[in-house]
């Protein structure tokens, strides 16, 4: 706070902090970032900042937005109006005005539009804002909230489910009838928010926010335009011995059990079942379907290659040695081959196990995989070729050459997965001269 008073100290106006900062303190929360607002031209702040000990620079003249630093970072708006020519996420048009009423209106929700003057120390509230973050509501600015920025339909589901606010019945009633303004953002945008619904019971502790988010989403009727592959779930019976919820519900029950590293492979995990249903009469094969559904949506969402491929591989394996018949032999070369995953596997069915709602206990695949993955760890089993004993210039000494080192290198790791103590170098260099020489013969 200190650091702010010295900041206002500077400005030729009142400063005010506003956003999350101030909705966070009056609930009684941590704040995170701090924004902050003033009458005061960007080019104004950056003259009175000039020579003191923070430092200013433009982040959009448009938005006539500034990140100053000093013990630590802001972001400065200068009150202003917007106007949008459609419901994208960027106003087309942005004027300054001098009136704090009417920048308030610019903002999405009251609870996010009370201003607090740093130097005067207290509060300026143009909308109620105050009285609805007392009382837990999530409030539009306006009727045209929605209408002048499609992403604030996502951003009413996220920040109603970290802060465990209700959404007012007419702000609900105008995001239902504006859900098709999601579809003007970009995939990009949706992917972030989605991101930070995934995980937001951790942002104040809102046990289940992650879940709230996604049936938000529902409710407003955005989660059908940008994922209808899960809602295309709801009403869809399952086998009342395994699962106690339809398609959807098991999803939404397997994300709210799942850690936060394995909820977007949570949420994605049983995509395919709807389409199973309806193309082959049952859901067999959702497991391979569903990494091919789950590519083109998470590409489609612009999510990074390395978030596809373990995604995709998760979704794909969920069901992996479901029946636990497999044998130890074959599973330990699946431990190997995919190492990388095994934790976030074994996280993923133990919630798809417990998301059924009907089976008790732990998941008895999965605490098999987890008990033979801590074996091989422990008795030293290779998992990279780097790992063992012999690498490609010994066997070039022996005599092998081009592709054939490769690939004798991946059956010797293969082969040290069941027998780790073969992963020895005599061992290993005796074993290719004798099977060498059997092949010479």
């Amino acid at each position: 706070m200190d650091d702010l008073l010295r900041l206002a100290g500077y400005f030729p106006k009142t400063l005010y902090a506003v956003g999350g900062c101030v909705r966070d303190g009056i609930a009684g929360k941590k704040p995170y970032d701090v924004d902050l607002a003033a009458d005061v031209s960007p080019d104004d702040v950056i003259a009175c900042l000039k020579g003191t000990e923070y430092s200013v620079s433009a982040t959009s003249p448009k938005l006539m937005t500034l990140k100053i630093r000093g013990k630590r970072d802001y972001e400065y708006t200068a009150f202003r109006t917007d106007s949008y020519s459609d419901r994208g996420h960027e106003p087309t048009e942005v004027k300054r005005t001098s009136e704090i009423a009417l920048d308030a209106l610019r903002r999405d929700f009251t609870m996010n539009a009370v201003y607090y003057d740093i130097i005067g120390k207290k509060y300026v509230d143009p909308l109620g804002g105050t009285e609805d973050i007392k009382n837990g509501v999530v409030r539009m600015t306006s009727e045209r909230t929605f209408c002048e920025d499609g992403l604030r339909l996502m951003r009413l589901c996220r920040q109603a489910a970290e802060t465990g606010f209700s959404v007012e019945e007419k702000t609900m009633g105008y995001a239902k009838r504006n859900a098709d303004g999601i579809m003007e953002i970009s995939p990009e945008r949706i992917r972030d928010e989605l991101n930070r619904i995934l995980v937001a019971d951790l942002r104040y502790g809102n046990a289940g926010g992650q879940t709230k988010g996604i049936e938000l989403l529902e409710e407003t009727g955005v989660l059908k335009i940008i994922l209808p592959e899960l809602t295309a779930g709801i009403g869809m019976e399952q086998r009342k011995d395994y699962h106690k919820y339809d398609v959807f519900g098991h999803i939404l029950q397997t994300v709210r059990v799942a850690p936060p590293s394995i909820r977007l492979a949570a949420l994605m995990h049983d995509i395919a079942k709807p389409y199973c249903k309806v193309e082959y009469g049952r859901y067999a094969g959702h497991d391979v379907e569903g990494e091919r559904i789950a590519r083109d949506v998470l590409t489609g969402l612009r999510y990074s290659n390395a978030v596809v491929k373990e995604t995709c591989f998760l979704v794909r394996n969920h069901m992996y040695n479901l029946k636990n018949d497999v044998s130890d032999k074959k599973l330990r070369v699946f431990i190997q081959k995919n190492y990388r995953y095994i934790d976030k596997l074994v996280a993923l069915k133990k919630a798809d196990y417990e998301g059924g709602g009907v089976l008790e206990g732990e998941c008895p695949s999965a605490l098999r995989i987890e008990r033979l993955y801590k074996e091989m760890k422990e008795e030293g089993v290779p998992f990279t070729l780097s790992e063992l004993k012999i690498n490609g210039d010994d066997l070039k000494r022996i005599g092998l050459e081009g592709e054939k080192i490769g690939s004798v290198l991946n059956e010797l790791l293969v082969m040290s997965a069941s027998d780790p103590k073969f992963n020895d170098r005599e061992k290993l260099t005796e074993y290719i001269i004798k099977k060498e020489k059997r092949n010479a013969d």
